[in-house]
C-alpha cells in the first residue's frame, strides 16, 4: 500500500518530485505521465487528479527538469531512453510491482516506451490524445502547420504561409506555426473546443522548460506503434474529435491496431480533454479499472 503525501525521490540522479493519492485504494496504481515535452503533470493533478484518486491509487511525478523536479546538470539527458529510466527507477523506489502508466500528449510516447521496455511491469495504459503514428505516417510534427491554418484570421494566414514558403525542414515549420497561432486573435479556438472552458490563470502552475522541449520534439521512433501492438496490454484510448494538436485520426487508427483497446471519444472536447469533459473523462477511467 502507497502512502499519500508529497516526497522527493532520486531517479537518474536528479531529484523528482512525487506525490502520491488515493493510496488506501487496493490496486495497481496509476502513474500520471504528463505531456509537453517540458511541462508538467499540475494541470490534470488540479483539474480530474482527485477525483480519480478517490477510487485508485494515483502517482503524479514531474519529469526530470520540469515543473516541481530539479534540473538535470547535464541537459544532454534529456532523451526518451532516460525518461523511461528514470521511470523505472521510480516505479522501483515506490516499492509497486506494477503500474498503469496515463500518459497525456507527449507523455503517451513515454507511457509507450515504457510498456514496450518493460511490460513486465505494465498492467495497463491510458493514453490521452497520444500523437503515436505508424511508419507510413509524414509525422505529426509534419502536419502542424495544416492544423494551425484554418483558425487563423486571413491576414494572420497570409504571413503564416509567407513565412513558411523557405521553411523545409518540419521542427522549423513547427515552431514557426505554434508562434503563429500562439499570436493570433483566435488562438483560444486551437485549444479548446470552447473557449469557455479554458481555466483561469493559476500563479502557482510551474513554468514549462523549453530546453527539454528543444531536445525532445521530433524524436519520436517510427516504429514505436509496430512495437505497442506487439505486446498485449489492456489499453484505453482518450480521442477528442475537436483536437487540433493530435488529431482525431491518430488515436483512432493507434485503437484500431491495438488487439486489447477500449476507444473513448468525447465530441465536445479539444486536446484539454480533462478541462472541458471531466466527469466523463474520469468515469472513462473509473470503468476502464474496473472501479
Amino acid at each position: 500500500m502507497l502512502s499519500d503525501g508529497v516526497r522527493t525521490i532520486s531517479a537518474g540522479g536528479v531529484d523528482h518530485w512525487v506525490r502520491v493519492a488515493g493510496g488506501s485504494h487496493d490496486g495497481v496504481p496509476l502513474v500520471l505521465v504528463h505531456g509537453g515535452p517540458g511541462e508538467s503533470s499540475y494541470s490534470i493533478e488540479r483539474s480530474v487528479g482527485g477525483a480519480v484518486a478517490e477510487f485508485a491509487p494515483v502517482v503524479f511525478y514531474d519529469q526530470r527538469g520540469c515543473g516541481r523536479t530539479a534540473r538535470p546538470s547535464d541537459p544532454s539527458t534529456y532523451t526518451m531512453a532516460q525518461l523511461v529510466a528514470d521511470l523505472d527507477d521510480l516505479r522501483t523506489a515506490l516499492g509497486v510491482e506494477r503500474i498503469v502508466p496515463w500518459g497525456a500528449s507527449f507523455g503517451c510516447l513515454l507511457a509507450a516506451e515504457y510498456a514496450v521496455a518493460h511490460s513486465n511491469h505494465v498492467d495497463g495504459l491510458i493514453l490521452h490524445a497520444p500523437p503515436i503514428v505508424d511508419p507510413l505516417h509524414p509525422g505529426l510534427w509534419t502536419m502542424r502547420p495544416a492544423a494551425v491554418d484554418p483558425i487563423l484570421t486571413p491576414d494572420e494566414r497570409t504571413a503564416l504561409r509567407d513565412q513558411l514558403e523557405p521553411l523545409t525542414d518540419p521542427i522549423e515549420r513547427t515552431f514557426a506555426a505554434i508562434g503563429a497561432i500562439a499570436q493570433s486573435e483566435n488562438a483560444a479556438d486551437f485549444f479548446y473546443y470552447d473557449p469557455a472552458n479554458i481555466p483561469a490563470d493559476d500563479p502557482d502552475a510551474p513554468e514549462s522548460n523549453p530546453e527539454m522541449a528543444m531536445a525532445l520534439v521530433g524524436t519520436e521512433r517510427a516504429d514505436l506503434a509496430d512495437d505497442l501492438a506487439g505486446i498485449e496490454v489492456p489499453t484505453l484510448i482518450l480521442a477528442a474529435l475537436w483536437d487540433r494538436h493530435v488529431g482525431f485520426d491518430l488515436p483512432r487508427d493507434l485503437a484500431t491496431r491495438l488487439p486489447q483497446s477500449t476507444l473513448e471519444i468525447f465530441d465536445r472536447s479539444a486536446h484539454s480533454i480533462h478541462d472541458e469533459e471531466p466527469t466523463k473523462y474520469v468515469e472513462s477511467i473509473r470503468k476502464f479499472l474496473g472501479r
